[in-house]
């Protein structure tokens, strides 16, 4: 990707107006091993600076939308500031000119074609674009997940409403079921009518990973398409399209590549394109061009073209170096409370390959909302409420930007709180 990384540079030379002035150097990676650099505290206070940081809380809820980098916030808000001085003449004529080399990077980020991309708003607006544009007829079958993101299960049930196909839902039951059982189940639902296979790769209210390969090596053996939800594991866990096989894969932008918010990437193998109708008209819907997607009039160009800064620092980081550091900070607090009778963690984090940074954690005596108040309210620290099947709890998300410190202070207020109530 450095030629990538050449291109943007050279990019921004070509288009002054587009070029921005912020004052800092390139990250300087030590040269060790992932293994090593992730307990490096003076390297990842220097990665925390070039974030902006709130003045009161302490963020641990990444899971969501992670903050930007400071480069990719001031790119952001300045070409929004440019457009709004002359809009179609920065917007078409300079901004557009570098839709095509943002798709690039995309595509090199998970090993696919540029002509099997597409750029949209969030993964919602991803996932509607397949969930309603695959084809299916009635009586088709759909095998999906309880614990899919919420947005997905709701699309999938309006469309078996409209068109009259079928999802048969398998529910997971926590942390210690194996990945085994969790094949067998999805397996076990399929039959000669499944067409489509969602999966998630991590979910989102635990973090679990899933095995995603396995599955849709099964899948593939009786010809099912399958639509891969990477929301939370791109820019995270390695997401090589061609390797996993998947024929259909969404991803937000603004969670672990760290991009302007709101950003979301599509990717369809390219001899499906033809066969997914466009969300929103298209002037040929039956095409095989991937950009029958962004046909959407005028668009948040500003968002696309910082994307291009946020490729640039998430390249220079290093993904095997951002996973490490936090599975690093996962452990550092995890190691603390889990064996504490008080507390229940609803992801499986005895094994590394079935979690990374997301974590579910209950407390006796406390449902998840009135905990998740109790620690912005009293310490500051802002989390999220999970009340879902099978994983009701508070979920924790580090990012790269916390540190071992904010992760101390939370740990002790989960302890003070565990006290309070025994």
């Amino acid at each position: 990707m450095n030629s990538w990384i050449s291109s943007w540079q050279q990019f921004l030379l070509e288009h002054p107006p587009l070029q921005i002035k912020y004052p800092s150097e390139p990250l300087q990676i030590p040269k060790v091993s992932s293994d090593e650099l992730a307990s490096n505290e003076l390297f990842w206070q220097e990665v925390k600076n070039r974030y902006p940081q709130p003045d009161r809380y302490i963020n641990l809820n990444s899971g969501a939308v992670s903050s930007s980098p400071h480069i990719v916030e001031k790119a952001f808000t300045g070409y929004y500031t440019l457009a709004n001085r002359i809009p179609s003449y920065y917007i078409f004529r300079y901004m557009e000119q570098g839709r095509e080399l943002i798709r690039q990077g995309l595509a090199g980020l998970i090993n696919s074609s540029p002509e099997e991309v597409t750029i949209l708003r969030n993964t919602t607006e991803a996932l509607n674009n397949l969930i309603f544009g695959i084809q299916l007829e009635a009586g088709d079958e759909v095998v999906a997940c309880k614990q899919d993101y919420s947005k997905a299960i709701s699309s999938w049930k309006q469309r078996e409403l409209r068109d009259h196909i079928k999802t048969k839902w398998i529910s997971l039951d926590g942390p210690a079921e194996t990945d085994e059982e969790i094949i067998a189940k999805f397996v076990g639902a399929f039959t000669e009518k499944t067409k489509v296979l969602h999966l998630t790769h991590v979910i989102n209210w635990n973090g679990q990973i899933l095995p995603v390969k396995k599955l849709i090596q099964e899948a593939k053996k009786r010809n099912i398409a399958v639509l891969l939800d990477a929301a939370h594991s791109f820019g995270l866990l390695e997401t090589d399209v061609k390797a996993l096989g998947c024929d259909y894969f969404v991803t937000a932008l603004h969670k672990w590549l760290s991009g302007p918010i709101p950003s979301a990437l599509m990717y369809i193998q390219k001899d499906k394109i033809h066969d997914v109708w466009p969300l929103a008209s298209s002037t040929t819907p039956a095409s095989d061009n991937i950009r029958k997607f962004e046909e959407l009039s005028i668009q948040l160009m500003p968002a696309i073209i910082a994307l291009g800064f946020a490729i640039e620092f998430y390249l220079q980081l290093g993904r095997n170096n951002k996973e490490q550091r936090l599975r690093y900070l996962r452990n550092y607090w995890v190691s603390q409370l889990q064996e504490l009778n008080s507390f229940h963690f609803h992801t499986p984090i005895q094994a590394e390959e079935r979690c990374c940074v997301i974590v579910n954690i209950a407390l006796n005596g406390w449902e998840p909302v009135a905990l998740d108040k109790h620690l912005l309210e009293q310490y500051n620290i802002h989390v999220t409420a999970v009340t879902w099947e099978n994983m009701q709890g508070i979920r924790v998300t580090p990012n790269v930007y916390t540190t071992l410190e904010e992760l101390q202070l939370m740990v002790h207020a989960l302890q003070q709180t565990s006290r309070e109530r025994s």
